[in-house]
This record gives structure tokens, sequence and C-alpha cells, in this order.
């Protein structure tokens, strides 16, 4: 009894005892089979537009779940991989690069629609600009880009993030590589403003200037790390994936253009750490980039890369399955707090930086309207027209929390910009003509403009323009012009007359933007003509010999906000002008004139537009001077004067009646990349009376234009015919209009 007692209670004891240590010994097991989970970091290298691949590479990692804890970039790769830290997704990073115009982003041209009428006058006339340093010297710049239209992407992308700021407190931790340019040196960035960030990382050196991000002088990372999976395993990844879209060495074959060379140089620089970086990488995905290079920014290459860098992740899927099998990986939800608003609203505007200009004669060039509410793109177009006046290097911003909304703080800083400037022109009326410009822009001087033109040909001329702006007053400017010019005299299409005149005039005049594209001035103007008319006929009105000056006092109002000044695909140009001209040494008589000129563009479709002018000038009083004639005819690179109507089908000039008025309607069809066809029909009515009387003269004619839109200039050819004429016209043109 007693044995089977015991038996018993060393039973209930072995079965208590097992059950005590049971669930430790579960525990033990479970333990053992979790594994910890790994910080896996994401490896973009650098390689210019081949860094479009990326993005298809995060659009797969998402699709396929695979979380991203850490992004380390280079070039390129920081680009992508910065917009994507802060929480954009795959996609919207893609319809961002879709979206943007990269010729233009990888320019720091503005909108012609906001620049000033200087700035599109140098924009306009010549075909190459150089600096001139301190010390009057040419130099070259030390890069061709600046970067401003890169940089102000970049701050409306990330305008939600403060100016100086830990990257590792992103919705994914970033930092990016740059090289700083005065010691050599590997530079990692992990803090301070990401926009500057990411441009110093991605800025190829003669491609870009420099960049200063936190007082340092830094450009492409790619010189000293293009493959930075080393800064990743020191910021404690553990499992890293590389997307690497390096070229190999090019042969000789394919080192004949400049980014090739680039690219080339770049790989050279990173062989001392490539078979390291390379090592450290877990998972690695090399994207087919063959056929592409660092410039391939083309709708059809951002198209192709992207898909290239989809179809590599695609080919590694098992592989990217079993490591989120293996560590139970799931996708965290990521903070949208970061992404642009579609507006802000700005409560006060704040000036950093170094520029010692005016703070009113900034706002009022920017024209925002404060406090409201804005878009990226409306500050973009603000900073434009600031930008646009020339003298600046660089001007972006930052957003800065406040109580009622965002502070709008502009980091602007200007610059000695003295340059000499170059065009060159060929016409078939004019022959040759080169034109030497030298332009200064420093607007804390009193003349914060100042402008000289000489222009060398048979018809040689000087300019002198200088402005002051610094306030928020209207623009003041003094204009001086000297020009001999030899053309001649056309009636019924046969020549009259051959006429030299000296011309020369001084001017003082106001004016002031406003509403964006309106502009309205004032001046007055002394002339002086002296020269022959050498006439073949006794039908010319004109005296033989002119000497005398011409008092004017002048009103105009303008709008131009045609997005190109030759093959414009959108807007208008007017101009509207209203004088008082009197020769006071002979007679005190005052002759009211009105002049009116207007050009628009209208697509129809892509390749498309419609070109339809107006073009009118009334002398209200019959004795007006004889040198203020109304002249018609010819191609609008050949109007000598303001006052000078343009008509296709006519040879250059024509005396035209007190009262003239042309229209003129065509289609200009695009049939090339650069190249245009067009199909013109004008107009002209003219009589001595304002009201046209039943004897009022009408003339009609047209043309065929042929166009090619090139990097010397355009080349226009007409064959024109109008009633007029015995036979047809024919005018050509090549370089920019002066």
């Amino acid at each position: 009894m007693i044995q089977k007692f015991i038996q018993t209670s060393v039973l209930k004891l072995l079965a208590f005892s097992i059950a005590l240590i049971f669930p430790f010994i579960g525990t033990s097991q479970e333990a053992k089979d979790k594994i910890p989970r790994p910080k896996i970091a994401l490896v973009l290298s650098g390689g210019g537009a081949k860094g479009l691949a990326h993005i298809g590479v995060l659009k797969v990692l998402e699709e396929e779940g695979i979380p991203v804890d850490l992004i380390v970039g280079t070039s390129m790769g920081s680009l992508v991989g910065g917009i994507y830290s802060i929480g954009y997704t795959a996609s919207e990073v893609e319809d961002l690069v879709k979206s943007l115009d990269w010729e233009t982003t990888l320019s720091d041209d503005v909108p012609r629609a906001v620049l000033s009428k200087n700035a599109q006058m140098l924009k306009q006339r010549y075909l190459f600009s150089l600096p001139i340093s301190g010390n009057n010297k040419l130099s070259l710049p030390q890069g061709l880009i600046k970067g401003q239209n890169v940089l102000n992407i970049f701050c409306s992308l990330a305008g939600n993030l403060p100016a100086n700021t830990d990257f590792s407190t992103f919705p994914i931790p970033f930092a990016c590589v740059a090289t700083n340019l005065e010691t050599g040196k590997e530079v990692v960035m992990d803090h301070g403003f990401l926009p500057t960030a990411m441009f110093s990382s991605m800025a190829i050196p003669i491609a870009f200037q420099s960049s200063d991000h936190s007082e340092q002088l830094l450009v492409d990372g790619g010189l000293v790390n293009n493959f930075p999976t080393d800064v990743a395993k020191r910021m404690g990844a553990d499992i890293i994936i590389g997307v690497d879209i390096r070229n190999d060495f090019y042969d000789r074959n394919n080192l004949k253009t400049l980014d090739n060379v680039i690219g080339q140089l770049v790989n050279f620089f990173d062989m001392s750490k490539d078979s390291v970086n390379n090592s450290l990488c877990d998972i690695i995905i090399r994207p087919d980039i063959s056929g592409y290079s660092i410039s391939s920014f083309t709708s059809q290459a951002t198209d192709s890369l992207i898909l290239r860098g989809e179809r590599a992740t695609h080919a590694i899927r098992d592989q990217l399955r079993a490591l989120k099998a293996k560590y139970q990986l799931e996708m965290p939800t990521r903070s949208r707090a970061l992404i642009k608003p579609d507006q802000w609203h700005i409560s006060a505007l704040t000036f950093t930086g170094n520029y010692h200009l005016d703070p009113d004669f900034l706002k009022k060039t920017l024209a925002l309207e404060i406090p409201g509410d804005f878009s990226s793109e409306e500050i973009k177009a603000a900073i434009d027209q600031l930008y646009g006046l020339g003298g600046f290097d660089r001007i972006y911003y930052n957003l800065l929390d406040s109580a009622d909304g965002k502070i709008l703080n502009l980091n602007i800083t200007t610059k000695k910009d003295f340059t000499q400037n170059v065009g060159f022109k060929a016409n078939t009326i004019d022959a040759a003509a080169i034109l030497i410009n030298t332009t200064r822009k420093n607007y804390k001087n009193i003349f914060g403009f100042f402008s000289t033109s000489v222009e060398l040909s048979v018809n040689p001329g000087l300019t002198i323009v200088a402005e002051t702006n610094k306030t928020n007053l209207p623009t003041v400017g003094l204009s001086l012009k000297g020009k001999y010019q030899n053309f001649n005299i056309f009636d019924q299409g046969k020549k009259m007359a051959e006429t030299n005149v000296f011309y020369t005039s001084g001017s003082l005049y106001f004016y002031q933007p406003f509403m964006h594209h309106l502009e309205l001035g004032m001046g007055a103007q002394e002339e002086y003509f002296h020269g022959d008319i050498f006439s073949k006929t006794s039908a010319i009105e004109t005296p033989g010999k002119m000497d005398y000056f011409l008092t004017n006092a002048y009103a105009y109002l303008s709008l131009d906000n045609m997005d190109d000044f030759y093959f414009p695909s959108k807007g208008t140009n007017m101009y509207a002008e209203f004088s008082l001209m009197a020769d006071f040494s002979k007679s005190n008589e005052i002759s009211p004139v009105a002049l009116f000129k207007m050009k628009n563009v209208i697509p129809l479709d892509e390749n498309v537009t419609m070109l339809f002018d107006l073009y009118g000038r009334a002398m209200f009083n019959s004795n007006s001077p004889a040198t203020r004639r109304t002249l018609v005819g010819g191609e609008p690179y050949t109007q000598y004067f303001n006052y000078h109507l343009p008509f296709v089908g006519m040879p250059p000039i024509s005396l035209a009646e007190n009262y003239t008025y042309i229209s003129l309607i065509g289609l200009r069809m695009k049939v090339a990349k650069s190249q245009y066809f067009s199909l013109l029909f004008n107009g002209m009515w003219q009589d001595s009376d304002m009201i046209f009387r039943e004897g009022a003269t009408a003339t009609y004619g047209g043309g065929l234009r042929y166009s090619i839109k090139s990097k010397l200039g355009p080349l226009d050819i007409t064959l024109g015919y109008s009633g007029t004429n015995d036979k047809p016209t024919f005018s050509a043109s090549f370089g920019y209009w002066f």
C-alpha cells in the first residue's frame, strides 16, 4: 500500500515537473527559430540619366513588399533616393521625372514670358556670352549650369522640411555622398538642407557649378564614391541591396562624346573602391543601361530606363522573396507628413543670403500678394521673374513654420553679372553684321543695368542704355543711339530712291511692369536726322536733304507673354504707342501719331499653330515730319525703325499713307524636329484720311516661308508676292535679329 502511494506520488511529481518546464522548452525552441529583423539598406549608384532605372527598381521592391530601412545614394542615386526617403512613392517619383522638361530643368533658363525687357533682348540677340572677371578680363564660368531650376524643383518637393534637419528623421533615413572641391575628400551628407545636399551630390564638374552645403564647396560624389555601400554599412545596415547603373569602361570607339568621356573619368576615380563596395552587397541589381548615357533625358529614354530597372529587379525576384520569407518582412506604413501640399498659406516673406538689395525692390519684382495661398509653381514663377533680371548667382527658397501658416524665405546670392555678348546675322537686305555688346547687371549700384552695343556692318550703329530700379518706384532709364542706315525706297515694286541717313537720339524714359506681362511707360526723346535721298524719279515727295532735330514725347503700353521670340507655340506680343512730335526749328506745330503692333500665336494642335498679326499707324497731322512717314514692306528682320510695318510679298521699303493698317493670318506647321513651314496671307489698307474714303488703297499679298531652328539662330527663307509687284519677292535671313 505504501509502495503504491510512493509510486503514485512520484508520477504526479514527474508530471508536475514536466508541465512546469515544458513552456520554457517550447519558448526556447521558438526563440531559436525566430531570426531578428535586420536593417535593410538600399544603395543607389550614380550615373546621370541612367539613374532613372532606379525608379523601376523601387516600383518592384514596393510590389514585392520589401521594406527599406535606409537609403544611401550618389549623384542621380541621391536625387531618386532623397525624394523617395521623405515619403513619395515610386509611382510619384516616376510621374515627376516624366513631367519635367529636362532641357529646361538642366539649364538656368527661365520662361521668356517672365523675363524683363532687357533680359529678353539679351537672350534673343546674342549667339554666345562670356563673363568678364573682376579684373576686367574675359573668363570661363566654373560650370555651364548654376543649377537654378534643379534647386527650385528640389525646394518644392522638400517644402515641408526645415532648412536644417537630421536626415535620419525622414520616413526612411537617408544619406548621400559629395566631393569637397577644395580637399578632394569624400563628404557624407546626413543633415542640413536636403535640396542643396541632393544638388551637391549630382553637381558634375564642368557641367554644373559647385554647390555650397553646410559651408562646404561640393561637387558630384561620383568622383570619390559612386556606389557607396560602405557608407550604408557604417550607418548600421545588416543587409544591402545595391543598384549599380554604372557602365563598364568604354573602348575608344565609344569615347567620342563629352558625356561618355565624363562617365569614363568618373569610373576611373571610383576604381579603388569598386571591389570593396561590390563585396558588401547581399543582393546586387544591374539594369541593362546599354545604349544610354549620362545625358539621355528624352521622354523615350526615361520610359525605357525605368522599364529596364523593373526588368532587372524582376530577374532577382526569387532572391527578394527568399529574403522576405526568411525574415518575415512586412512593408511598414510610411508617414506622408513631408509631402508637399497643393498650396501653402504664406503669411510673410523674408530674405537671406548675400544680396545687399533693397527689400522693397525684391518684393516689387516678385509681385506676390502676401498673405495668400500659393502653389510651388506660383512660387517658382515669382522667383523666375526676379532671377530673370540677371545679376544673381542663385535664388532658391525654403518655408518656415509660423503661427498662421508658412514664412517664405528666399536665399539670394547676387553677383557682378558682367558679360561680353556677340551676335551675328546675315540677310538678303543688309548683308552680314556682327553685334558686340557689353552688359553689366549689378543692382547694388545706382544704375543697376548698363549696356553698350556696337553693330559692325555696312550700316554701323552704337547704342548705350543705363537704367536704375533699386526701389519699388518705376524703372528710370537713359538711352543714347547713333546709327547710319542705307535703304532703298520702292513704289509699285520698283526702286524709286536710295536713302542714306545718319540718325542719333537721346531718350529719358521710365516704365513700370505690372500683372507679370504688362508694362506701362513714358518718355521724351530728342532725335537728329542728317542724310540724302538720291531719287531716280520725280515722283518721291520726300525732300532730297535731311538735316534737322525732332522732339518727341510718347507713352506706351506693352504686353508680351510669348513663350519664344522666334518660334512661339502660344502667346501674344502687343505694343501700343501714342506720341507727340515736333520740329521746333521750323514751327511749333505738334503732330500726334498712334502706333499699334500685335502678334498672336494660337496653338491648333501639337504641330500646327495659327498666326494672326495686326499693325496700324495713324498720323493725325498731314504736315507730320517727312522722316517719320510710315514705312511698309519686307520681313520683321528688315525693320529699321519702330514705325516700319512688315508686309509679306512687298520689298522693303515703301512709303505709306498717313493712315495705314495691315493684318496677317497664317498657318505654321512643324514638319520636323526643328523645321517649320508657314503659309501666310496679309492685306493692307491705307488712306490720307482717317475715315477711309472711296478711293482708299487696298493691297493683298502673301507667301510661303521655310524656317529652321538652329543653335546659331533661326534660318528663314520666304517667297512672296503682292499686287504691287511684277514678280515674286525673295528674302532670306540667318542668325539672331538685331
